[in-house]
């Protein structure tokens, strides 16, 4: 639904805080009377250019979906960031390599975001776009998050790790589990596509290839964590080690 001009977005949470984002210009906005009634002081500092007040169902119609919740914004795009960007004391970033589910890439934002995280750098090709119902599914947390889009992941790698970060490759099937991971180094952790993980080329590059440990190891039905599921242990793990250090 996105181009490089317009970015569009719907949902309470994402709308809202695209409206207190002071990076973004708000082209047009359409609402229900209740949305208006409810989130009001949110439009008093925002300059939009055009304000419509219209029925749930005459939403519905309009855009061709319902899962809108009552609010729909045209805006400027967000996202141009360089990895030259990228602050010196960033503790962790994060690397999606080939996802292509933007619900799940959605919910990484989210964690991401609670966790301090304040990159995601992603490859061009074979990879998810950005767009609406990701921005949404993210809740809020796109508009704080440096998204870079990069061509090659290797070359990336390689300029993290002159910049001293250390990878961190997420494979379920590693021998060596989060606990191996040193506590004070920068680290980019990589989160690989469901159905293939990390591409050889990639995994190759990383410093460290690490599981979570679960409590059933062998012969399970499900053989691996969804990756947003995965996204949020480790970071969890990895926050927790930094704070106990510090």
């Amino acid at each position: 639904m996105s181009s490089k001009l317009i970015e569009e977005i719907f949902g309470v949470h994402a709308a809202r805080a695209a409206l207190k984002n002071p990076r973004r210009k708000i082209h047009s906005l359409i609402c229900t009377q209740d949305f208006y009634d409810k989130y009001s002081h949110d439009l008093k500092n925002k300059k939009i250019g055009k304000i419509q007040i219209l029925k749930r169902k005459e939403i519905d119609t309009l855009l061709g979906f319902n899962t809108h919740q009552g609010i729909f914004l045209k805006c400027n795009f967000l996202q141009n960031y360089k990895i030259t960007e990228i602050e010196k004391n960033e503790k962790i970033i994060l690397i999606l390599d080939s996802l292509n589910d933007s619900q799940n890439v959605g919910s990484i934002l989210r964690t991401a975001y609670l966790f301090g995280v304040k990159t995601v750098i992603y490859n061009k090709d074979n990879s998810f776009k950005l767009n609406s119902f990701m921005i949404k599914s993210a809740s809020g947390s796109y508009e704080n998050i440096k998204m870079i889009e990069v061509i090659n992941l290797n070359k990336t790698i390689d300029f993290l790790k002159k910049n001293e970060f250390w990878i961190i490759g997420l494979d379920s099937n590693s021998n060596d589990t989060i606990n191996s991971i040193p506590n004070n180094i920068k680290k980019v952790l990589i989160l690989g596509s469901e159905d293939k993980g990390i591409r050889m080329l990639v995994k190759k590059n990383c410093d460290f290839i690490v599981r979570i440990e679960t409590v059933i190891k062998k012969d399970a039905i499900v053989d691996s964590l969804n990756v947003s599921n995965a996204c949020a242990i480790i970071l969890n793990k990895l926050t927790d080690k930094n704070e106990t250090t510090t």
